[in-house]
């Protein structure tokens, strides 16, 4: 036996091995692709409303799939990672402050906001430019309308229950009411 029959033995055992660990390989880096191509969709498709359940909930994704690769215990993120992780770190952070404290509060969190998916999009392989993420998306403006008075209604029953406003009634005398009925009975 020389050494082309081990080689051909070997290539015949181990082949099919490494094919499947390759295609397993593959496969992994596939989903993960597709799971930080999915928060990226969900964030640009939320862009115009971010207090949406669906918003939040990739932002909070975003640390678990930009977070790099582990392998033999060593964690290992590729630069375009790194600047998504750091813009998401910049940009929560900016948002859990007190935005009363802060002049231009709404203007300064759009910039990091777009900073963010600008990252995002680039470590997929978009070229999006800022502007382009800032301005290119469309919300009817009744979409507009019902988030405000959610807010406003919830905002109202707040001030409510903290009692801070009360809710005003007003009490109509009897007599009142017994003489519009009759004059509504009349008019039949």
């Amino acid at each position: 036996m020389d050494a082309t029959d081990i080689v051909t033995i070997l290539a015949v055992f181990l082949g099919p091995i490494f094919a499947v660990q390759i295609q397993k390989l593959l496969e992994y880096s596939k989903e993960h692709r597709n799971k930080k191509l999915s928060i990226f969709h969900v964030l640009m498709s939320t862009r115009g409303i971010k207090l949406s359940a669906e918003h939040v909930s990739a932002l909070n994704m975003i640390d678990i799939e930009f977070y790099g690769k582990t392998r033999f215990g060593k964690h290992k993120q590729s630069n375009s990672e790194k600047k998504v992780t750091i813009a998401w770190k910049l940009y929560k952070d900016y948002l859990n402050t007190e935005s009363q404290y802060i002049d231009n509060w709404d203007k300064q969190a759009t910039d990091l906001f777009i900073s963010l998916l600008s990252a995002m999009g680039q470590d997929l392989g978009y070229e999006f430019d800022d502007v382009q993420i800032k301005k290119d998306w469309y919300r009817p403006i009744s979409h507009e309308h019902i988030e405000n008075s959610k807010l406003k209604l919830l905002q109202g029953l707040v001030e409510m229950l903290d009692g801070e406003k009360a809710i005003p009634i007003t009490i109509e005398s009897l007599s009142q009411n017994k003489t519009k009925n009759q004059s509504d009975k009349l008019s039949y």
